[in-house]
Order: structure tokens, then C-alpha cells, then sequence
């Protein structure tokens, strides 16, 4: 089987992966889900619209950068999405201010 071949016929893609990431990845920056206290019917138009998105970023401060992966992230267009690779050095730009000596600022490096 080639690698790739049947990626086209899967119910998920790496695009929704980035999605998800970008989801997860707010909730631990704010704290709390990005889309709440509504139906699911506004929810499904909100997203499916990008319409959502917008809001929630203009509601939350989490400053630019954060905001601006989470853009991309969350971008309606799936091929205006980042891949993994420039996600990474995405988070590598970030301003380490908050970053405890404990934390390991080297987890999504890989190993040479």
C-alpha cells in the first residue's frame, strides 16, 4: 500500500488536525472552551461559517501571536492552515516570558 494513496478517502485530514490542535491549544492558553453556553446549531454555523472564530479572538486577550496562531489555525480556508513543521516554528517564535525553568522548552524538537 502506498503511503498517501487512500489519505483523500479518510473522515479526518491534517487540516482537521491543525483544527483540533488550535482548539486544545486555546483552551490551555485561556483556560476555558473556546465556544460555549449555545446550541449546537449555532455552534455548527458559527464554525462552519468562520464567523466563530472571530469572535471568539476578539473576546480573549491572549496577545497578538498567540492570536495569530490560532488564526491560522482555525483559518476557514484549509489550505491557508499551517502544517505541523511551520506550526513548530510558529511556537519556537514565541516571546518565552511565561516559560518556568522546569518546562521543557525543547519538547517538540526532535531528537538529533
Amino acid at each position: 500500500m502506498c503511503p498517501g494513496k487512500d489519505e483523500d478517502k479518510l473522515p479526518f485530514s491534517k487540516a482537521a488536525d491543525v483544527y483540533a490542535f488550535g482548539t486544545v491549544w486555546y483552551e490551555l492558553q485561556a483556560r476555558e472552551w473556546p465556544f460555549r453556553s449555545q446550541p449546537a446549531e449555532a455552534l455548527i454555523w458559527q464554525i462552519g461559517s468562520g464567523e466563530g472564530v472571530k469572535q471568539v479572538l476578539a473576546t480573549v486577550s491572549l496577545g497578538k501571536e498567540v492570536n495569530e496562531i490560532l488564526s491560522a489555525c482555525w483559518s476557514f480556508d484549509l489550505g491557508e492552515r499551517p502544517s505541523f513543521t511551520l506550526l513548530m516554528d510558529m511556537l519556537e517564535k514565541l516571546p518565552k516570558l511565561n516559560r518556568r525553568l522546569s518546562h521543557p522548552g525543547h519538547f517538540w524538537k526532535s531528537a538529533e
